[in-house]
């Protein structure tokens, strides 16, 4: 391939790149760039549907004015602070939440769901402060101030008078809301228009340390070779719940720090409601978690799960994740309580398959399958190995994906298509691709949120990036599918492939770690006569050597000056596209992402052997 054609190809993937576009179905009312339409108003899963189809079921997250339907989050609601939203809420699920990069999230050790009551509840809202428990737990995340380090905290602050009004507001607009006595002394305790609930928030200081884990352990690509260095100076976040007295649960240490710390402020809990061994609250339809946990996500008490028409609730999950004006997807709580609500359904309903179904003569206790085991039946242990592997995350799971790998390697092998030739890593640089940006742009004008500063090296980018991931997300798929259909199969000659999509501990981002069988298998062939002579090593990979610096134009040599050049990827080109460096200039625009990109720094995200991890 010349040249020219090389430079083609690169033109043509930045195209397909540049051409996707959000699409809007009008009724499931999701937005996507993944979604197929069948019509230019109904994608292929709502093709069959009216078009007011879910809205007659009372399935969407709306709410009513005069009769007419509201798809929007009313300002009494979304004006809103954190500690405004926990006075509202009827129940309060129990989220713990920790930071890992740039604002973006993450759950550390098990994220509950407890069934509830809700009659237990007072019925007078707002809540007391001393009703409401805010945990901060920070994770390493303080700031050297003089010779001192100090943690940076976070004011919950509470204005009476929008409290108020989201009160009435809901009242008015919300069934759940109407048996609700709003009683205006509850905030006498506010000096004022405004408070803080620092005095009920308990803090722990954690030391942990998201580069502190095993040296074979991945951890994808190296931050400093993939996003702008920023920092911010609200770092901490909430783990906000309830106290669970006497907990039988297996707990991690640090789930036994977050219980004990929530015991210890007795005086500013949530009276909660006794807890059953059965999930009553959960199965039960009539019990709306979702509607009581996050009123300011479904401000007319509707749209909840247990209001879906559908048969599978991860559909249900999926069309409020992609819901038009952005809400669920910008809610992080919301969006790591729904997720494993819908594991624990699917996996509840998975075991229960299992008892009735698949092995219908399980012993009746645990002795007696200790006797069994010891009579040599381990039938049981057998089965539930096998059966476990649908639950995604666990061992068998894993195990499972890795004898598809194996499986999938050694067919190729067998039928003469060869072994896998590369083992590529494609990293996401969210904060750099002008098609991210573009992309951002056009889903918040579609949410009808402002896009002022949507825009490269613009402050509140990191934020927005994190509240709407999801594009972040979907681009990057839909890139790797273009890569490998017009970069893989025709430049490195990619037949046949095997992609994992992974989240980077470090920062949280997305990225693909990919196996590829190429074409080329006859340079294994010689590479294999190259090793039947005395010095067949050295030949065999001079020869490898050779012929990828040919194929490819893989070398280490580089440019005088290449160690003068930034290493930062900001200044790399990776914020334009190719198409928009002059042909005189591409060398020079290599030589600058080889710099920022290529060149090999050791760190705690070296996967080198640790005695090599001061060398370069």
């Amino acid at each position: 391939m010349t040249e020219e054609e090389k430079c083609q190809t690169f033109e043509n993937f930045e195209k397909m790149n540049m051409s996707l576009k959000h699409k809007h179905c009008k009724c499931c009312r999701g937005v996507s760039i993944h979604m197929q339409m069948k019509t230019k108003s109904k994608c292929t899963k709502c093709a069959s549907k009216d078009v007011n189809y879910y809205l007659s079921k009372n399935a969407l997250p709306v709410w009513y004015d005069k009769g007419k339907a509201q798809f929007h989050v009313p300002p009494e609601l979304k004006n809103c602070y954190h500690a405004e939203h926990m006075l509202l809420q009827l129940a309060s699920p129990f989220i713990p939440l920790h930071h890992i990069k740039n604002g973006t999230l993450g759950v550390r050790g098990h994220t509950c769901a407890f069934p509830q009551d809700v009659a237990s509840f007072a019925k007078t809202l707002p809540r007391l402060p001393r009703d409401t428990t805010v945990l901060k737990v920070l994770h390493s995340f303080q700031k050297e101030i003089g010779s001192t380090k100090q943690s940076v905290n976070k004011t919950f602050r509470v204005r009476k008078k929008v409290v108020l009004e989201a009160l009435y507001w809901l009242k008015k607009h919300n069934y759940l809301y109407e048996h609700i006595e709003i009683d205006e002394s509850n905030l006498d305790w506010i000096d004022g228009d405004e408070a803080d609930l620092d005095y009920y928030v308990k803090e722990i200081v954690d030391d942990y340390d998201p580069t502190d884990v095993d040296d074979n352990d991945d951890k994808g690509p190296s931050v400093d070779q993939t996003t702008v260095p920023r920092e911010e100076a609200d770092e901490d976040v909430t783990a906000i719940g309830v106290v669970v007295e006497d907990s039988p649960l297996i707990q991690s240490e640090n789930d036994r720090q977050v219980q004990q710390a929530l015991q210890d402020v007795k005086e500013a809990r949530v009276n909660f409601p006794d807890i059953d061994a059965s999930p009553i609250s959960e199965w039960d339809k009539t019990q709306k978690i979702m509607c009581m946990a996050f009123p300011w996500l479904f401000p007319g008490g509707i749209g909840d799960v247990q209001d879906f028409p559908g048969k599978y609730m991860a559909d249900w999950g999926s069309m409020m994740l992609y819901y038009e004006d952005g809400r669920f997807e910008r809610d992080s709580m919301f969006c790591f309580f729904a997720q494993n609500y819908l594991i624990r359904r699917r996996n509840s309903a998975s075991g229960r398959y299992f008892t009735e179904n698949f092995h219908k003569n399980a012993p009746p206790n645990l002795d007696d399958l200790q006797e069994s085991i010891r009579n040599g039946d381990t039938s049981f242990v057998n089965n539930l190995t096998y059966y476990s592997k649908r639950v995604k995350g666990s061992n068998p799971y894993w195990m499972a994906k890795r004898a598809e790998l194996y499986s999938w390697i050694q067919h190729h092998a067998d039928v003469g298509n060869g072994v896998p030739m590369f083992f590529i890593t494609l990293s996401c640089a969210e904060y750099m691709w002008p098609d991210v940006i573009d992309l951002l742009r056009e889903r918040m004008e579609m949410a009808g949120e402002d896009t002022s500063q949507v825009y490269l090296n613009s402050p509140k980018l990191v934020q927005l990036i994190n509240e709407y991931s999801i594009v972040v997300q979907e681009y990057f798929q839909k890139r790797v599918e273009h890569w490998l259909d017009e970069v893989g199969k025709k430049l490195l000659g990619i037949e046949h492939y095997w992609v994992r999509y992974e989240f980077t501990p470090g920062r949280g981002q997305i990225h693909a770690h990919l196996l590829a069988i190429s074409s080329d298998q006859y340079i294994f062939d010689f590479m294999h006569e190259d090793s039947k002579f005395e010095n067949g090593k050295e030949i065999a990979s001079q020869r490898l050597a050779d012929w990828a610096e040919k194929r490819f134009g893989l070398s280490a040599t580089v440019n005088d000056g290449f160690d003068d050049l930034s290493n930062k990827a900001i200044d790399s080109g990776v914020t334009l596209r190719f198409s928009d460096v002059p042909r005189c200039e591409k060398d020079k625009d290599i030589e600058g992402m080889k710099r920022a990109c290529q060149y090999h720094s050791c760190s705690g995200y070296c996967m080198r052997d640790v005695k090599n991890k001061d060398k370069k």
